[in-house]
């Protein structure tokens, strides 16, 4: 049964699920900020994206907010974690009861950050809201010859709700766009499998040198992960698993997540998957420190993991350090910027209660 489907989010995640949904047969709608400077010049003109090679004609493009959100089945939201509450602000006026929210990117316990706007602004709204670990694909898009590039599907792709008791009722839905989502215990464990924290910052900011000076030319995944860099890599994954142990999750290192999703190829070298990643090692970038490689996954990754080990008494020297050293770079305090448990109203909470907490929305 086809859904009306409306994307948030027009970059290259969200052009590539508007035409990968269109070929599902849903009926899509793809949404572009007044304020995006994404090129959609081609699509909003034809409707249409060169999709592997093929045309697909979604059935609408739009910049208003309303007419994007009013009478769809799911909303789904390709966004950056930094923009979750500014979207929440532009779509609470408009929500309708039955609707589900997919939010479709990097995990950042961003369903109950959307949750707090909605309740502050539209509390009687009946929706239902949820996010998977990380973007479904790995896609490009480029606006020239209006193509949009799966590269690749997350194989293994964690969801949660939040509340996480309405998990199952969301994957019973969501399950005819996707293949491969699979149930987590709560949005905890979906934030602590988002790839991104481990993999980005430690080695970007160890080649600020190479990236301020070449940084058009700087491929992370295939020049950055180096036979030192990579050790960082591995200190922040072994916290980030104390963290997932402590909490009752399934532990995985980063390279069987990383096999298991598709991303990497078995090997006993964490260098050498990311070097030679099929998905990723031609991916360009981060061409500066200002990315969101750097400021996001620091800001909304390692901060709010770091929160979450000192919630639960597990110690994480290695993202503080990165943290830190992350601000001095940039100038910035990350600590106190950074999304935190206690700024999203939870303090003093172990590892049974943190977990008993995201089975009810607390945000009320």
């Amino acid at each position: 049964m086809a859904l009306r489907i409306s994307i948030f989010g027009a970059g290259h995640g969200g052009v590539t699920a508007a035409a990968d949904m269109t070929e599902r047969g849903h009926e899509v709608t793809l949404h572009q900020s007044a304020n995006s400077k994404n090129d959609l010049s081609k699509i909003e003109e034809t409707g249409v994206i060169n999709f592997n090679g093929k045309p697909v004609r979604i059935h609408q493009f739009t910049k208003d907010v309303k007419e994007a959100v009013q009478e769809k089945d799911v909303i789904m939201l390709t966004i950056p974690a930094l923009a979750v509450e500014p979207i929440a602000e532009k779509l609470a006026p408009y929500l309708e009861d039955g609707q589900y929210i997919l939010i479709n990117s990097a995990s950042a316990m961003s369903s109950l950050r959307f949750k707090r706007v909605l309740n502050n602004m539209k509390r009687d709204v009946d929706i239902k809201i949820g996010e998977t670990m990380s973007l479904t694909y790995a896609s490009r898009y480029n606006p020239e010859t209006n193509e949009a590039k799966l590269i690749a599907y997350n194989k293994h792709n964690l969801f949660a709700a939040y509340p996480s008791r309405y998990t199952e009722e969301m994957l019973e839905v969501l399950n005819r766009m996707y293949d491969h989502l699979k149930p987590a215990k709560n949005i905890i464990e979906t934030t602590l499998n988002n790839g991104n924290p481990e993999s980005h910052p430690g080695p970007s900011i160890l080649n600020a040198g190479r990236i301020d000076y070449a940084g058009d030319e700087f491929y992370l995944y295939k020049e950055g992960i180096t036979e030192h860099t990579v050790n960082i890599v591995h200190k922040i994954d072994e916290e980030r698993q104390k963290i997932c142990e402590t909490l009752g999750f399934e532990v995985l290192s980063k390279s069987e997540r990383s096999v298991r999703s598709g991303y990497f190829e078995e090997s006993d070298s964490l260098q050498e998957q990311y070097n030679q990643s099929p998905v990723l090692k031609d991916i360009l970038g981060p061409t500066d420190l200002e990315n969101r490689y750097v400021t996001e996954d620091v800001s909304n990754g390692l901060v709010l993991w770091a929160s979450i080990g000192d919630e639960i008494g597990v110690e994480t020297p290695v993202m503080d350090s990165v943290i830190t050293l992350t601000g001095v770079l940039l100038g910035r305090d990350y600590f106190k910027q950074g999304v935190t448990l206690s700024k999203l109203g939870i303090e003093e909470a172990d590892g049974d209660r943190l977990n008993t907490l995201m089975e009810y929305d607390h945000t009320k």
